[in-house]
Protein backbone atom coordinates (compact mmCIF):
# COMPACT_ATOMS: atom_id res chain seq x y z
CA UNK A 1 0.00 0.00 0.00
CA UNK A 2 1.47 3.38 -0.95
CA UNK A 3 0.57 7.04 -1.00
CA UNK A 4 1.15 9.38 -3.97
CA UNK A 5 1.63 13.12 -3.51
CA UNK A 6 1.26 15.28 -6.62
CA UNK A 7 1.42 18.95 -5.65
CA UNK A 8 2.74 20.20 -8.99
CA UNK A 9 -0.47 22.13 -9.75
CA UNK A 10 -2.83 21.62 -6.85
CA UNK A 11 -3.04 19.29 -3.87
CA UNK A 12 -3.58 15.89 -5.47
CA UNK A 13 -3.51 12.71 -3.43
CA UNK A 14 -3.76 9.08 -4.48
CA UNK A 15 -3.43 5.76 -2.76
CA UNK A 16 -2.95 2.29 -4.19
CA UNK A 17 -4.66 -0.49 -2.24
CA UNK A 18 -4.60 -4.00 -3.68
CA UNK A 19 -3.63 -2.58 -7.11
CA UNK A 20 -6.65 -0.22 -7.03
CA UNK A 21 -5.99 3.51 -7.35
CA UNK A 22 -8.06 5.99 -5.33
CA UNK A 23 -7.42 9.54 -6.54
CA UNK A 24 -8.53 12.91 -5.09
CA UNK A 25 -7.68 16.48 -6.07
CA UNK A 26 -8.20 19.44 -3.73
CA UNK A 27 -8.48 22.99 -5.05
CA UNK A 28 -7.26 25.54 -2.53
CA UNK A 29 -6.01 29.11 -2.35
CA UNK A 30 -4.32 28.48 0.99
CA UNK A 31 -0.68 27.64 1.46
CA UNK A 32 -0.33 23.89 0.88
CA UNK A 33 1.89 23.45 3.92
CA UNK A 34 -0.93 24.78 6.13
CA UNK A 35 -3.54 22.25 5.00
CA UNK A 36 -1.34 19.33 3.96
CA UNK A 37 -1.56 17.15 7.08
CA UNK A 38 -5.33 17.51 7.75
CA UNK A 39 -6.14 16.89 4.06
CA UNK A 40 -3.99 13.73 3.95
CA UNK A 41 -5.50 12.51 7.23
CA UNK A 42 -9.05 13.07 5.92
CA UNK A 43 -8.22 11.41 2.60
CA UNK A 44 -6.78 8.31 4.27
CA UNK A 45 -9.76 8.00 6.62
CA UNK A 46 -12.15 8.12 3.64
CA UNK A 47 -10.04 5.39 2.03
CA UNK A 48 -10.43 3.27 5.20
CA UNK A 49 -6.75 3.35 6.04
CA UNK A 50 -4.23 5.41 7.99
CA UNK A 51 -0.64 6.59 7.73
CA UNK A 52 0.65 3.63 9.76
CA UNK A 53 -0.47 1.21 7.05
CA UNK A 54 1.28 3.16 4.29
CA UNK A 55 4.52 1.43 3.30
CA UNK A 56 5.90 3.89 0.73
CA UNK A 57 5.33 7.45 -0.42
CA UNK A 58 5.76 8.57 -4.03
CA UNK A 59 6.32 12.24 -4.85
CA UNK A 60 5.80 13.72 -8.31
CA UNK A 61 8.93 15.85 -8.59
CA UNK A 62 7.81 18.15 -11.40
CA UNK A 63 7.57 20.06 -13.52
CA UNK A 64 5.26 22.39 -11.65
CA UNK A 65 4.97 24.39 -8.46
CA UNK A 66 8.33 24.42 -6.72
CA UNK A 67 6.64 25.32 -3.40
CA UNK A 68 4.12 22.50 -3.70
CA UNK A 69 6.78 19.92 -4.59
CA UNK A 70 8.99 21.05 -1.70
CA UNK A 71 6.04 20.71 0.69
CA UNK A 72 5.40 17.16 -0.49
CA UNK A 73 9.07 16.23 -0.11
CA UNK A 74 9.32 17.78 3.36
CA UNK A 75 6.26 15.84 4.53
CA UNK A 76 7.51 12.56 3.05
CA UNK A 77 11.03 12.95 4.44
CA UNK A 78 9.69 13.67 7.92
CA UNK A 79 7.77 10.37 7.78
CA UNK A 80 10.89 8.60 6.58
CA UNK A 81 12.71 9.83 9.67
CA UNK A 82 9.94 9.29 12.21
CA UNK A 83 8.13 6.23 10.81
CA UNK A 84 10.75 4.62 8.54
CA UNK A 85 8.63 5.04 5.39
CA UNK A 86 10.27 4.48 2.01
CA UNK A 87 10.06 7.47 -0.31
CA UNK A 88 10.50 7.65 -4.08
CA UNK A 89 10.30 10.36 -6.69
CA UNK A 90 9.42 10.46 -10.36
CA UNK A 91 8.66 13.22 -12.81
CA UNK A 92 5.67 13.75 -15.07
CA UNK A 93 8.07 13.24 -17.98
CA UNK A 94 8.87 9.73 -16.73
CA UNK A 95 5.19 8.89 -16.29
CA UNK A 96 4.23 10.04 -19.81
CA UNK A 97 7.26 8.32 -21.30
CA UNK A 98 6.34 5.04 -19.62
CA UNK A 99 2.83 5.11 -21.10
CA UNK A 100 4.19 4.41 -24.61
CA UNK A 101 5.73 0.98 -24.27
CA UNK A 102 6.85 0.36 -27.86
CA UNK A 103 9.87 1.72 -29.72
CA UNK A 104 11.86 1.79 -26.49
CA UNK A 105 15.20 2.26 -28.26
CA UNK A 106 14.04 5.30 -30.23
CA UNK A 107 14.71 8.84 -29.05
CA UNK A 108 11.60 10.29 -27.44
CA UNK A 109 10.62 13.90 -26.91
CA UNK A 110 8.14 14.44 -24.07
CA UNK A 111 6.12 17.68 -24.07
CA UNK A 112 3.99 18.74 -21.10
CA UNK A 113 1.71 21.74 -21.45
CA UNK A 114 2.39 24.59 -19.02
CA UNK A 115 0.20 27.52 -20.08
CA UNK A 116 -0.64 29.40 -23.25
CA UNK A 117 1.77 28.33 -25.97
CA UNK A 118 4.39 27.10 -23.49
CA UNK A 119 5.48 23.50 -22.98
CA UNK A 120 7.97 21.77 -20.72
CA UNK A 121 10.19 19.48 -22.79
CA UNK A 122 12.67 16.67 -22.11
CA UNK A 123 14.25 13.98 -24.30
CA UNK A 124 14.62 10.28 -23.46
CA UNK A 125 16.02 7.11 -24.94
CA UNK A 126 14.12 4.22 -23.43
CA UNK A 127 13.67 5.17 -19.78
CA UNK A 128 16.89 7.18 -19.57
CA UNK A 129 16.71 10.96 -19.92
CA UNK A 130 19.14 12.47 -22.41
CA UNK A 131 19.12 16.09 -21.25
CA UNK A 132 17.86 18.53 -18.67
CA UNK A 133 14.23 19.63 -19.01
CA UNK A 134 13.44 23.12 -20.24
CA UNK A 135 10.49 25.37 -20.97
CA UNK A 136 9.85 26.37 -24.58
CA UNK A 137 7.54 29.10 -25.85
CA UNK A 138 6.12 28.55 -29.33
CA UNK A 139 5.51 32.30 -29.59
CA UNK A 140 9.24 32.96 -29.49
CA UNK A 141 10.86 29.75 -30.70
CA UNK A 142 10.61 27.65 -33.83
CA UNK A 143 10.25 23.99 -32.86
CA UNK A 144 12.99 21.79 -34.35
CA UNK A 145 11.60 18.38 -35.19
CA UNK A 146 13.33 15.14 -36.18
CA UNK A 147 11.69 12.37 -38.21
CA UNK A 148 13.59 9.74 -36.19
CA UNK A 149 12.13 10.97 -32.89
CA UNK A 150 8.92 9.81 -31.21
CA UNK A 151 6.86 12.73 -29.83
CA UNK A 152 4.66 12.30 -26.76
CA UNK A 153 2.47 15.13 -25.51
CA UNK A 154 -0.30 15.56 -22.95
CA UNK A 155 -2.08 18.31 -24.88
CA UNK A 156 -3.43 18.51 -28.44
CA UNK A 157 -2.27 22.14 -28.55
CA UNK A 158 1.21 20.87 -29.46
CA UNK A 159 -0.20 19.46 -32.71
CA UNK A 160 -2.01 22.72 -33.42
CA UNK A 161 1.08 24.85 -32.77
CA UNK A 162 3.19 22.77 -35.15
CA UNK A 163 0.76 23.41 -37.98
CA UNK A 164 -0.61 20.92 -40.49
CA UNK A 165 2.47 20.78 -42.74
CA UNK A 166 4.90 19.83 -39.99
CA UNK A 167 2.46 17.58 -38.15
CA UNK A 168 1.85 15.51 -41.28
CA UNK A 169 5.57 14.70 -41.33
CA UNK A 170 5.73 13.46 -37.73
CA UNK A 171 2.22 12.14 -37.07
CA UNK A 172 3.24 8.49 -37.49
CA UNK A 173 5.59 9.03 -34.54
CA UNK A 174 3.26 11.17 -32.43
CA UNK A 175 1.24 10.12 -29.37
CA UNK A 176 -1.29 12.20 -27.47
CA UNK A 177 -1.56 10.71 -23.97
CA UNK A 178 -3.25 11.84 -20.79
CA UNK A 179 -1.27 12.37 -17.62
CA UNK A 180 -2.56 10.23 -14.78
CA UNK A 181 -1.22 8.30 -11.81
CA UNK A 182 -2.72 4.91 -12.65
CA UNK A 183 0.52 3.27 -13.78
CA UNK A 184 2.77 4.28 -10.89
CA UNK A 185 2.37 0.85 -9.31
CA UNK A 186 3.57 -0.76 -12.57
CA UNK A 187 6.46 1.70 -12.79
CA UNK A 188 7.44 0.82 -9.24
CA UNK A 189 7.27 -2.93 -9.85
CA UNK A 190 9.46 -2.51 -12.94
CA UNK A 191 11.93 -0.46 -10.87
CA UNK A 192 11.76 2.53 -13.23
CA UNK A 193 12.02 5.04 -10.40
CA UNK A 194 14.48 7.20 -8.54
CA UNK A 195 15.15 5.12 -5.45
CA UNK A 196 17.65 7.64 -4.09
CA UNK A 197 16.87 10.93 -2.42
CA UNK A 198 14.17 12.57 -4.59
CA UNK A 199 14.54 16.28 -5.35
CA UNK A 200 12.35 18.83 -7.14
CA UNK A 201 12.84 18.81 -10.89
CA UNK A 202 14.71 22.02 -11.62
CA UNK A 203 14.09 23.84 -14.92
CA UNK A 204 16.51 26.72 -15.54
CA UNK A 205 14.26 29.09 -17.45
CA UNK A 206 11.14 28.43 -15.36
CA UNK A 207 12.01 28.92 -11.70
Amino acid sequence: MFLILDFTKSLRLAIVINDKLIDKEFKTKKNISEILIPKIDKFLKKSNTNIIEIKSIFIITGPGSFTGIRSALTFAKSLRLTMKKSIFGMSKFEILNYRIKKDKCVRRCILIHFKGNQFFIQNFKGYKNLDDPKLINFDNEKFKYNLQTTYISDNIMFQQLLGDDIFKKIKENYYLVDYNLSEINEIFLNKIIDSNDPKPLYINNYY
